[in-house]
């Protein structure tokens, strides 16, 4: 198996992570008419949010946008290039925004997702989020750290 390395993304990134970001989405985009964009802004993402990448040594497999709002952090958006998912790259990218978020004293982390993504639901109640509440398509997932 290769190995995987965290790092920050940097400018030179983006379209890879746009890459990432379409593949990971592509089945929902096919059956959620309301998803919202989630690839548009990658370099503005780069620049003024967080911005991890997982790759192994031949290219990028995952992606984490994530802040810090308040007393909260917040997971912007999580992608998964759909040849990598199942091997724990989504795990040890949200592992390292609890590890940010404790080290600035943080201990709570928040998302959104769309109601129709039940696999991406499921794979979140599984690492350990609560839905919290819902509000139309929306869905508010929550991780005390």
């Amino acid at each position: 198996m290769t190995e995987i390395t965290l790092r920050p993304a940097v400018e030179a990134d983006a379209e890879s992570i746009r890459l990432c970001i379409d593949a990971a989405y592509a089945v929902a985009r096919q059956t959620i008419s309301d998803l919202p964009d989630v690839s548009g802004g990658v370099e503005d993402d780069i620049r003024d949010s967080h911005v991890v990448v997982a790759e192994s040594s031949t290219r990028l497999l995952g992606v984490l946008v994530y802040g810090f709002e308040r007393e909260v952090a917040m997971i912007f958006n999580l992608a998964v290039s759909p040849d990598a998912q199942g091997r724990g790259i989504a795990r040890r990218l949200l592992d390292f925004a609890e590890t940010e978020a404790r080290r600035r004293q943080i201990r709570v982390l928040r998302l959104t997702t769309h109601r129709l993504m039940a696999g991406t639901r499921a794979m979140y109640r599984h690492l350990g989020w609560r839905e919290v509440a819902k509000s139309g398509n929306r869905v508010f997932l929550e991780k005390s750290v």
